[in-house]
C-alpha cells in the first residue's frame, strides 16, 4: 500500500469511540492520512481522546454525537460532516451492540435494541451518506457483519438477535453494491473473536474470550488493529476491483 493512501479523503466511522471503530479511525488517520468523523451516542470523554489522538497525527477530527438508530440525528451527524470537510469519501457502519439472552427469554426490546442498531443504523447511515457519494460519483463503504452471522455464534452465549443482524448486513452489502456500482464500492469485515470491550461482555468474561480464542485455528483472540488494515485497504484504491465482498477476519473460526 502506498503511503497515505487516504490523504485528502474524509471516512466516518460510526461507533469509533472504542474497540474496532477506534482502532479504524486511528489506522486511518495515522496511516492512511484521512481527516475523520468520530461518531458515538455515550462515551463522550472516548470520542474526545480519539479525536485528540488522530489531532496528533496532524490530520483533522470532528467528534459527533449521533444515535444511529435515528434519523433525525443521522441527517445531522452527516450534515454536520459536510459543512466541516466539505464532502465524505467513506463510510465505516459499526456501530453495534449486543445483548446475549437465552432465545427463550430474549425480549422484544432486546431485539430491537440489537438488531435496530447494526441493521436500521446501517441503513439510515447508509443512505444520508450514499446520497452525497452518488452526487459525486465516488466513495466506498464498508460494513461490519461478524463470523458470528455465519457459524451461529462466537461466545458460549446465545444471541439470535445479534447473529441475525450480523447475517443481514451481509445481504444489505450485496444488495448496496448492486444498487450503487460502479460509482461506491461496498464491502463487509466479518470479525470474529476480537481482544475488545465488547467481545469480553458478550463471552462473559475475560476468561471466557480467550477460552473462545482457542477455537479459532490460529488459537487466539484477534486486535482491533488486525480488523483495522484489512478496513484500510478496503477503503484504499488498493482493493479497486473489488466490490460486494465479505472478507473475515476471525484466525479461522468460520472455516466449514
Amino acid at each position: 500500500m502506498c503511503e497515505k493512501e487516504l490523504l485528502g479523503k474524509v471516512a466516518l466511522i460510526t461507533g469509533s469511540s472504542k474497540g474496532i471503530g477506534r482502532a479504524i479511525a486511528l489506522l486511518f488517520a495515522d496511516e492512511g492520512g484521512a481527516d475523520i468523523v468520530v461518531n458515538y451516542a455515550t462515551s463522550e470523554d472516548e470520542a474526545m481522546q480519539v479525536k485528540d489522538r488522530i489531532e496528533s497525527f496532524g490530520r483533522k477530527a470532528i467528534v459527533v454525537k449521533a444515535d444511529v438508530t435515528k434519523k433525525e440525528d443521522v441527517d445531522a451527524m452527516v450534515q454536520q460532516a459536510i459543512d466541516a470537510f466539505g464532502h465524505l469519501d467513506i463510510l465505516v457502519n459499526n456501530a453495534g451492540l449486543n445483548k446475549t439472552m437465552p432465545i427463550l427469554d430474549l425480549t422484544e426490546d432486546v431485539w430491537d435494541q440489537v438488531v435496530n442498531t447494526s441493521m436500521k443504523g446501517t441503513y439510515l447511515v447508509t443512505q444520508a451518506v450514499a446520497k452525497h457519494m452518488l452526487a459525486r460519483q465516488s466513495g466506498v463503504i464498508i460494513n461490519m457483519s461478524s463470523v458470528a452471522g455465519m457459524v451461529g455464534g462466537t461466545s458460549k452465549a446465545p444471541s439470535l438477535h445479534y447473529n441475525a443482524a450480523k447475517q443481514g448486513i451481509v445481504a444489505m452489502t450485496r444488495t448496496m453494491a448492486n444498487a450503487f456500482g460502479p460509482h461506491i464500492r461496498v464491502n463487509a469485515i466479518a470479525p470474529g473473536v476480537i481482544a475488545t470491550e465488547f467481545h469480553v461482555k458478550a463471552g462473559g468474561s475475560e476468561e471466557m474470550m480467550q477460552k473462545r480464542g482457542q477455537d479459532t485455528v490460529l488459537k487466539r483472540v484477534g486486535k482491533p488493529e488486525e480488523v483495522a488494515h484489512v478496513a484500510l485497504f478496503l477503503a484504499s484504491d488498493d482493493s479497486s476491483y473489488i466490490t460486494g465482498a465479505v472478507i473475515p477476519v476471525d484466525g479461522g473460526l468460520g472455516m466449514p
